[in-house]
């Protein structure tokens, strides 16, 4: 609904599923943690299973915008690093039958994990202690280097990964959003001190920094488990400048094939206009369903198409990605589609649309794990009242209330003028160690 990733670290390795929760009619608790930061809680008692994820605003390149992977880099050191009862964070999810993930993007860090509700208070102790009050040693930054050497190698195969990343450096002139998550090559990090990353943690993953985000059968009593942390303030969203005059069409040496398109969006304060972005991101391109998805499939093309508009504080971005053996053909589809859009539907095909919109958003939060990354995701990109976790809330009210011609106006207002990245297939030389 928001966002796209490479994949997320996995330290443990027992996928507990959880069940599928009815609709939920009440809002998240918010409140305050006991030593600085927030929490949110999504409670559904039906569950077995519980989701508790910490978010944080940091820049994934570091500070200075210099090392590329730094906060991925520290956030799964940070997880690989013994506690106070020697076990680590990652070590105590497995020993639960649980699973943790980290996820880094250019300005959130974000730690999940999903384990027996019955868990829930332990995790939510060790989680905080993790990260509230960082102790890294040389063996957790081993794992970490070793991680994010898998990572840098499997990112010049994934062509998603790799237009989105072009995509952003044209569209950001600086800042966190111009430099990717993850990087080529892993020779900045591997110069790191263990002193250069521990002070990063310390500045990102302080507790007066995070978002608290728990969903399934858990509620506030678990809050009390946070014995870390200091108080003090928040760092504010972080937004990246908008390039003046970025270049129409990039041509990029790759390792594999494909087509981006983006366009800059509206700010996550504009509820209206984003979640119509979400609409039309999911009524062109939702896989199985989505306009332009059936016909590639009713034409028997091989090229695959994801659409989405990545929901940022200031601004957001509508993002099209094409892979396959025929690209072109499928980006002309993308352009004549949305040219389509500019007119408003009839009130049939509308309201099937929107009720398939509404289908799909409470397919794609039902679980603990999806609706506490919403909530985090949210909350930390500056408008946690807007998150997609409840029905009963400010998005699902959004998308409700849409309607044909507003729809067309937002097409004719952000998607008309696209940046265009096209990866080109070359021989590659460089080592990613």
């Amino acid at each position: 609904m928001r966002r796209a990733s490479l994949g997320a670290f996995a330290l443990a390795c027992a996928l507990l599923t959880p069940a599928i929760a009815p609709a939920a009619v009440d809002l998240p608790v918010t409140g305050a943690l006991p030593h600085g930061g927030t929490y949110m809680i999504y409670r559904d008692a039906t569950l077995a299973s519980a989701a508790v994820d910490l978010w944080f605003r940091a820049p994934g390149a570091g500070y200075d915008s210099a090392t590329p992977g730094l906060g991925r880099f520290a956030a799964t050191a940070a997880a690989a690093a013994p506690l106070a009862s020697g076990m680590s964070l990652a070590g105590l999810v497995r020993s639960l039958g649980g699973r943790i993930s980290v996820e880094a993007y250019p300005d959130i860090i974000g730690v999940s994990v999903v384990a027996p509700a019955s868990a829930a208070r332990r995790i939510v102790a060790a989680m905080s202690a993790a990260y509230f009050a960082p102790a890294l040693d040389q063996s957790a930054l081993t794992i970490a280097r070793s991680d994010m050497t898998v990572l840098a190698a499997q990112r010049r195969y994934f062509a998603d990964t790799l237009v989105h990343d072009a995509l952003f450096a044209q569209l950001f002139s600086g800042g966190p959003a111009h430099e990717p998550p993850l990087p080529d090559t892993t020779s900045n990090l591997a110069a790191l001190s263990l002193a250069d990353v521990t002070a990063y943690a310390e500045r990102a993953f302080r507790s007066a920094n995070a978002t608290l985000t728990l969903s399934g059968d858990v509620d506030t009593t678990v809050i009390d488990a946070v014995t870390d942390g200091t108080p003090g303030s928040p760092d504010a969203p972080i937004d990246s400048p908008l390039a003046r005059d970025p270049a129409p069409t990039t041509l990029l040496p790759a390792d594999v094939g494909g087509i981006g398109l983006a366009w800059v969006g509206p700010p996550i304060r504009d509820e209206r206009t984003a979640t119509a972005m979400d609409f039309i991101a999911d009524y062109l391109f939702r896989d199985g369903s989505g306009v332009v998805s059936k016909a590639l499939d009713a034409a028997h093309d091989s090229s695959y198409v994801n659409g989405q508009f990545i929901t940022l504080h200031d601004p957001g971005v509508f993002l099209v990605t094409i892979s396959g053996d025929t690209p072109g053909a499928a980006r002309t589809q993308v352009l004549d589609a949305l040219h389509k859009l500019e007119k408003p539907l009839d009130a049939t095909t509308f309201a099937r649309a929107r009720e398939a919109f509404l289908f799909h958003l409470a397919s794609d939060t039902q679980y603990p794990t999806e609706q506490a990354d919403n909530l985090g995701w949210y909350a930390v990109e500056g408008n946690a009242s807007y998150a997609p976790s409840a029905p009963g809330g400010a998005y699902w009210q959004s998308a409700r209330a849409l309607d044909p011609a507003f729809v067309a106006s937002v097409v004719q207002r952000y998607l008309v003028h696209p940046i265009v990245v096209q990866l080109s297939t070359t021989a590659r030389k460089e080592s990613t160690t």
